[in-house]
């Protein structure tokens, strides 16, 4: 798949899903740098004008990705540079110098993203299961919770588990749940 600029704007629709589907992950990327959810978004914002009004052309979405984290971490930077917020180029949460710890940031945000896709195509009660699974709680915590016997919850976890791991990859959802939670 070939993205250009020009063909961006000509399938809007297009556009408007890779909106939807990048905006969250750039906004925590943008927020680790700036530290300032709301001017995370306006830099998100303007990344994806960026796209909308460039000529650039993008081999695949990976390229695409790419463009729009490099750009988001550019205008993040600018933004602190602008408003004198910079340390000896030290950064809230990510170091100017240090590429391979935005790497790490990506990588990380791209994985929750992943993560909350999968969960959104379970049912609302294995959702919300697994969201207070990853948020530490147990599974007599989240009976009490949910009103919900301890063997439903336990049944839910397992189904969701298992269509998570279909989704996600045997090994993703293993390493994903024990760097969450270890005893699940």
């Amino acid at each position: 798949m070939k993205l250009e600029g020009k063909l961006i704007k000509q399938h809007s629709k297009e556009f408007e899903v890779f909106f939807k589907k990048y905006f969250v992950s750039l906004c925590i990327f943008s927020d680790k740098i700036l530290n300032n959810e709301e001017i995370a978004k306006d830099i998100v914002q303007e990344a994806f004008l960026k796209v909308w009004n460039s000529d650039n052309k993008f081999e695949n979405e990976n390229a695409f990705k790419s463009y729009l984290y490099v750009t988001t971490k550019n205008l993040s930077i600018n933004h602190l540079r602008k408003n004198k917020q910079l340390d000896n180029n030290k950064l809230t949460g990510v170091d100017i110098a240090d590429d391979h710890s935005i790497v790490n940031e990506i990588i990380r945000e791209e994985t929750y993203r992943m993560l909350a896709e999968a969960i959104e195509t379970l049912g609302p009660q294995s959702q919300k299961i697994i969201i207070m699974l990853l948020d530490g709680m147990s599974t007599q915590e989240i009976s009490e919770e949910l009103g919900i016997s301890i063997n439903t919850v336990k049944t839910l976890r397992q189904r969701s588990i298992k269509t998570l791991k279909k989704i996600l990859g045997n090994q993703f959802i293993t390493i994903l749940f024990t760097s969450f939670y270890p005893f699940y």
